[in-house]
């Protein structure tokens, strides 16, 4: 069969088409590459402490995140950006103002070396971040991430395909003088074909991913809340050879707008109790599961872990549950992923992964001091001093969603 000069144009402008496509995916991803750039002053060779903090500035620190982890050769440091006057940022206009300067948050963890770096050492993210993702630190974190990439492929080349062939169109059937439009009402079979492959598409996901729903949201670590208290759980997760056989660390969440409080059970291993530990940050040990519940005050909130793939909607009259096991230490942010009013984007705090050796003293520490706290101040329950919100949370009992494990 003969190729018609009007075929053979066609064909080539598919092809240019195509090609056009693919060089604007590429330039994006060159654009958008995860940025590098320099120290603008020296970092010394000693370790960081509360009482010896250290800052820094880069060449072009704008395109970093305010919190997060550097790499500077083969070093590796968690970082906070503050303002030129080491303060803390909080607001959005202040990450404009100040976009170079940094506070050393930790050198030197997880047997990470801590060098020496003079002014115009390259600076970039650390290993393990993508442009999509920061860091995976969670037990399921690369199934999560496998799901993402596999998704991404199939729409990816779904966008170049239709993408290419809609510049093709555009090219080919430019209205102009002699040209009639041809009125075409559709290719029943095509369209069948398209549809089925769709659905299949969907079918294989949903079976892909099926089993990690599963260990993600159904299949949740049996709290010991109420049945032990805090070291009788401790000797028990000492004796389990297996980190799933430990009793999980069991936490209560509060959202609110535009704020997140926890709530730890003390040494009794009770909720609503005199020892009870209320914190604005969440402290959790490294290796162990973490369960959570999760309710909100108000609106629809969303408890996001990035560097954990937890993303877990608060829905207001629900308490739901959610879990992950942080497989290092450090500091990880935690934010809202649900538009929740003016504030939503200062509803942001900090999760820390200690030791479980440095998790156990906190836990001694901390439980103490609010029993003391409380008997002072001769409370006949425990609220606290966010007592508001945890009154509100032992006041208005709900057992609704999917975990059977829910006790005061």
């Amino acid at each position: 069969m003969a190729i018609s000069p009007e075929q053979k144009k066609h064909g080539a402008v598919l092809v240019v088409s195509l090609a056009a496509i693919l060089a604007l995916c590429w330039l994006m991803r060159v654009m958008f590459e995860l940025p590098t750039t320099a120290l603008s002053d020296a970092l010394p060779a000693t370790q960081v402490t509360a009482a010896n903090p250290q800052y820094f500035n880069l060449e072009d620190g704008s395109a970093f995140n305010g919190m997060g982890k550097m790499r500077i050769g083969d070093e590796e440091l968690e970082i906070a950006r503050v303002t030129a006057e080491k303060m803390p940022i909080a607001k959005g206009s202040s990450l404009l103002a100040n976009p170079n300067t940094f506070k050393v948050v930790r050198r030197g963890a997880n047997e990470t070396t801590i060098a020496a770096h003079a002014a115009g050492d390259e600076v970039g993210y650390s290993a393990g971040t993508t442009f999509f993702f920061p860091e995976n630190n969670a037990s399921f974190g690369d199934d999560v991430d496998e799901l993402f990439y596999l998704i991404l492929w199939i729409t990816g080349i779904a966008f170049i395909v239709t993408e290419a062939f809609f510049l093709f169109c555009v090219i080919c059937f430019w209205d102009g003088p002699g040209k009639q439009a041809a009125y075409v009402h559709g290719h029943h079979k095509f369209e069948m074909c398209a549809t089925l492959g769709v659905v299949i598409i969907l079918v294989l996901l949903g079976l892909w991913q099926s089993e990690m729903w599963t260990q993600m949201k159904q299949v949740m670590p049996v709290s010991m809340a109420g049945r032990a208290d805090f070291k009788t759980q401790e000797r028990l997760a000492d004796a389990a050879h297996d980190a799933a056989a430990k009793p999980p660390i069991h936490v209560q969440i509060v959202a609110t707008r535009f704020k997140w409080y926890f709530r730890h059970p003390g040494l009794d291993g009770k909720f609503a109790t005199a020892d009870d530990i209320p914190s604005g940050e969440l402290f959790v040990p490294e290796g162990r599961d973490v369960l959570f519940h999760l309710r909100t005050q108000d609106v629809l909130h969303s408890f996001f872990l990035p560097n954990y793939r937890v993303k877990q909607d608060a829905v207001p009259g629900m308490a739901i549950p959610g879990w992950f096991r942080p497989l290092r230490r450090g500091t990880f942010q935690i934010m809202c992923a649900e538009l929740c009013g003016e504030g939503h984007t200062t509803m942001g705090t900090r999760l820390h992964v200690k030791t479980i050796e440095d998790y156990r003293a906190w836990v001694a520490e901390k439980s103490a001091e609010w029993q003391e706290l409380n008997e002072e101040e001769d409370r006949p329950d425990w609220y606290g001093v966010e007592g508001k919100f945890w009154w509100w949370w032992d006041s208005n009992e709900v057992r609704i969603g999917y975990a059977e494990d829910y006790l005061k």
